[in-house]
C-alpha cells in the first residue's frame, strides 16, 4: 500500500485516508496479493486525542499503511477542514466484510485477544454468516501490559497459521502499537486493530440501532451501555476535541489562499533535491507531488521542499507530507521543510505536526544541516557481489569483499578526516574519487 496515491486528509497531526469501504476492501486485496506486512488502524477522536499525548503513538498512526476514520465525527471536522472524507469506514463493519471476503476468496484470517467468549462467538458469527470464511486460527492471551506479554508465543501461533489477515483485539493503543513492534517479524500481509469488534459481532455486546450509527449518535448508545467506563473518556475527548480542533480550523482559515494550482520546481543540489512549491499546495497536485518525492527517494536522494512561496497548505497537503516524510523515514532519507512564513509555521504547529517534521528558515540551512552520507552495506548475490564504482558494474568475488570493503572504508574515512596519506599518488587519487561513488548493487 506504500505505493498508493490514496487521497487523505490531516486532522491534528493523522492523516485519515479518504476511502469506501469498497475501495478499502480493494486495498486489502492488493496488500494480500503484494504479501509482506501491511498495518490498517481505524481511527476515532480518542485515537487522536491520544496520539497527540502519546510520541509513540502519534508516529505508528503515521507509519500505518492505510488510517480509517472510525467515527462520524471525524467525518464531521474533515467537511470543516475542506477535504471531506467520503464516509465513515468503522472497524466493526470492516470485519464482517473481511469475512464475506474470506468466503469468497479463501483468504485465511486470524483473531487475536479480546475475552475467549468474544473470540470464539466472533468465529461462530463468522462462519455460520459467510459459509466458507477461513478461521485460520485464535488466541486469547491473558491481559497484561505490553511489556510483560509472551510475544513470542502469540507470534510462534500465529507464524504457524499463516494467515493472510490478522486482526487484533487489544484495544488503543495496545493493538496499534503490538502492531508495530513486531512489523519486521510477522509476515502477515494485512494486520488490523480493531479494538471492541469481537464484542459486538459474538453478540456479548449489543451494537446502536442503525439509525444512530447513520447519524452519528453510536457513541451515546455505548455510554448508556456502560457509563462508569466510557462516560469519563468520551467527555475527556470531546473537551480536547473543541480545545484543538478550533486551533487547527483558525489556522487553515488565517492562510493568504491565491486561488490557483501550485507550481513545482525540481533541482538536484549535491546529494538533495529541491523541490520549490509556489502557489496554493492543495488538491489534485498531490498525486504527483508524492509521486516526485518518492521518486527522488527511491533513487537516494534526500529531500528539500522549499515552501518561501507556498501560499497555502491545505489539510490534504498536510496528509501527504505525513505520507512522504514516512516514505523517506522508511528508505533513510531527510526531508525538510524550508522557508516556510511564520503563518505556514503556525498551521503546521496547529496542526499538531511541528515536532514530526524537520523544518529551516531557508533552504541553505537545511542542505547544510543534511547528514553526511555514510556507506551502505555490501549486498552479496550467490557467489558474487556487484560493485558500482564510477559509474561501472565491477564485479568482487564473495570471498574478497569484506576486505574490499573494509578498504574502501578506511580511504573515506581519511578522506572525511583530512588525514594525510603518504602513499597517493595521482592514480590513487583518481581511484578514491571513484571510490567515493562506490554503490552496492546485487544481481545476482
Amino acid at each position: 500500500m506504500t505505493k498508493s496515491k490514496n487521497p487523505r486528509v490531516a486532522i491534528l497531526g493523522v492523516a485519515l485516508d479518504n476511502l469506501t469501504m469498497e475501495e478499502v476492501l480493494d486495498a486489502v486485496e492488493a496488500s494480500i496479493a503484494e504479501g509482506g506486512f501491511h498495518q490498517i488502524a481505524t481511527a476515532n477522536v480518542d485515537f487522536l486525542m491520544k496520539s497527540i499525548r502519546d510520541e509513540e503513538l502519534h508516529e505508528t498512526l503515521c507509519r500505518c499503511d492505510l488510517v480509517l476514520a472510525d467515527g462520524a465525527p471525524l467525518v464531521w471536522a474533515s467537511h470543516l477542514l475542506g477535504a471531506g472524507l467520503k464516509e465513515r469506514v468503522a472497524g466493526a463493519d470492516l470485519v464482517p466484510q473481511l469475512a464475506r471476503l474470506s468466503a469468497r476468496r479463501g483468504y485465511r484470517i486470524f483473531l487475536l485477544g479480546a475475552e475467549e467468549e468474544s473470540s470464539a462467538g466472533t468465529a461462530a458469527w463468522m462462519e455460520k454468516s459467510f459459509p466458507g470464511a477461513c478461521i485460520a486460527g485464535r488466541y486469547c492471551p491473558k491481559y497484561q501490559p505490553l511489556e510483560e506479554m509472551d510475544h513470542e508465543e502469540i507470534l510462534s501461533r500465529i507464524e504457524a497459521a499463516t494467515p493472510d489477515i490478522l486482526l487484533v483485539a487489544f484495544g488503543n493503543p495496545k493493538q496499534e502499537k503490538w502492531l508495530a513492534m513486531h512489523r519486521f517479524r510477522l509476515e502477515v500481509p494485512v494486520c488490523i486493530g480493531v479494538g471492541g469488534s469481537f464484542d459486538f459481532l459474538s453478540g456479548r455486546v449489543a451494537r446502536a440501532p442503525l439509525w444512530m450509527q447513520r447519524c452519528g449518535m453510536e457513541w451515546f448508545y455505548r455510554m448508556m451501555q456502560e457509563p462508569s467506563r466510557l462516560a469519563s473518556r468520551y467527555f475527556g475527548n470531546a473537551l480536547g476535541l473543541t480545545r484543538y480542533l478550533p486551533m487547527q480550523l483558525a489556522a487553515m482559515a488565517m492562510q493568504g489562499k491565491r486561488r490557483q494550482q501550485a507550481q513545482i520546481t525540481k533541482e538536484m543540489v549535491g546529494t538533495a533535491t529541491v523541490m520549490r512549491i509556489d502557489g496554493d499546495f492543495t488538491g489534485k497536485l498531490l498525486p504527483r507531488f508524492e509521486s516526485d518525492v518518492r521518486n527522488a527517494v527511491l533513487t537516494g536522494s534526500h529531500v528539500v521542499l522549499d515552501m518561501s512561496n507556498t501560499a497555502y497548505i491545505g489539510a490534504d497537503a498536510l496528509a501527504s507530507l505525513i505520507y512522504v516524510m514516512n516514505v523517506a523515514r522508511s528508505w533513510k532519507r531527510e526531508l525538510w521543510l524550508a522557508g516556510l512564513d511564520r503563518l505556514l509555521v503556525h498551521v503546521v504547529g496547529a496542526s499538531r505536526l511541528r515536532l514530526f517534521f524537520r523544518m529551516a528558515p531557508k533552504v541553505a540551512e537545511a542542505l547544510r544541516r543534511i547528514q553526511p552520507e555514510s556507506l551502505p552495506a555490501p549486498q552479496l548475490g550467490k557467489d558474487w557481489a556487484f560493485c558500482q564504482i564510477g559509474g561501472k558494474l565491477i564485479p568482487i568475488h564473495v570471498q574478497e569483499v569484506p576486505d574490499v570493503y573494509r578498504q574502501v572504508q578506511q580511504l573515506l574515512s581519511r578522506e572525511l578526516t583530512n588525514e594525510p596519506n603518504p602513499l597517493r599518488s595521482p592514480k590513487s587519487l583518481e581511484a578514491d574519487t571513484l571510490i567515493e561513488d562506490l554503490v552496492p548493487v546485487d544481481i545476482g
